[in-house]
């Protein structure tokens, strides 16, 4: 944990500070072999396999959180209003099992992760596997009526070929220093970001300049009314914790995002920050008292086995602009066309 707070505070200091200077040798060794590794895919060297339906493939090229999740979701919905029958696919990290797990009503998060569980409510179906072709594969097999993949964080995963590729990037945290790993956060040059269809930037605000900002489509992020994590038909408006001081905890990658939304809202929370992928247990709530807990979605599907009458969840989902998913549509469309050139699919609603 120190190690990788130690490379926070470089990779997400611009312009690169002296350190990540120096380690910019290391850096250029590993793009030279993340290049190499994808032209030997291109090439054929190294197996590449496609399902045989559309691949709407989610990911970033840089390392940690973005918001690929969510935004993942939001696909997933606009393919349902506009007529598809989309499954999604997923490591489940930090599972990420080696065999093919399909998500059900049953599956906990100890089992699969806890961001499969999140795609599960959605009402498709989601496979989890380190091995996305494996995943893709089982998937379809159970399920032959699916007619589009949605990968979730699966951009470096170049054994599984792709139609249509989303690249997502924090629009708090951009590209840090913009150097490759271990001088900075990224994964793959900014350049092959560039090669993506369709990048999207979550943003908890609609720029002045309409739905983009620059490249990068704006989906906009918000929060909503909360659910008793033991009786999810129990709501109540967050307005309900504005002067209570609840206790806010977040397991996700930049936990302090969530607090701050929840400080917009008007509740003035104490934040109880947890490393991404948290495994939690009931002990860690133990400091906290009796007093309310907010928590995300993602958490949540890691508490339900000792929740108690303290635990709220936040539900936070990102909604496309009318122009992304119009662009969206067009491109699985396209990627439609080559599979069952006689189907024909609506490009979805005209509203965000």
């Amino acid at each position: 944990m120190a190690l990788s707070a130690f490379f926070e505070r470089i990779w997400w200091t611009s312009p690169p500070t002296t350190l990540a200077t120096l380690l910019s040798p290391a850096a250029w060794i590993f793009g030279r072999a993340v290049k190499l590794r994808r032209e030997l895919y291109r090439g054929g060297t190294f197996k590449r396999s496609h399902p045989g339906v559309p691949v709407v493939v989610v990911g970033n090229i840089v390392v940690g959180g973005a918001g690929k999740t969510p935004v993942t979701q939001a696909v997933v919905r606009c393919l349902l209003q506009a007529g598809y029958k989309p499954g999604i696919i997923c490591r489940g990290y930090p599972v990420s099992p080696s065999t093919p797990r399909h998500v059900t009503a049953r599956s906990r998060a100890s089992d699969v992760g806890d961001e499969p569980l999140l795609h599960f409510a959605l009402g498709v179906p989601v496979v989890v596997c380190a091995k996305r072709v494996l995943a893709a594969n089982a998937l379809l097999d159970r399920h032959p009526e699916v007619d589009v993949l949605v990968a979730d964080d699966a951009l470096q995963h170049y054994a599984l070929m792709r139609d249509v590729e989303i690249e997502v990037m924090s629009n708090e945290r951009h590209y840090g220093n913009e150097l490759l790993m271990p001088a900075g956060p990224l994964r793959e040059s900014v350049d092959r970001a560039r090669e993506c269809g369709l990048r999207i930037s979550p943003s908890w605000w609609i720029p002045e300049t309409g739905y983009k900002i620059g490249n990068h489509h704006v989906a906009r992020r918000r929060i909503s009314e909360a659910y008793a994590l033991v009786q999810p038909d129990r709501r109540t408006q967050l307005n309900t914790f504005g002067g209570s001081r609840p206790a806010v905890v977040a397991g996700i990658a930049n936990p302090g995002q969530f607090a701050k939304a929840l400080e917009r809202a008007g509740v003035d929370g104490q934040l109880f920050a947890f490393p991404d992928h948290h495994e939690f247990k009931a002990s860690d709530f133990e400091q906290i008292g009796n007093r309310s807990i907010l928590m995300t979605e993602k958490d949540a599907a890691k508490c339900r086995e000792f929740a108690d009458h303290r635990m709220w969840v936040v539900p936070m989902r990102v909604h496309l602009a009318t122009e992304t998913k119009r662009k969206l549509l067009r491109l699985v469309r396209r990627a439609a066309e080559k599979y069952s050139p006689t189907e024909t699919v609506d490009d979805g609603p005209e509203t965000a």
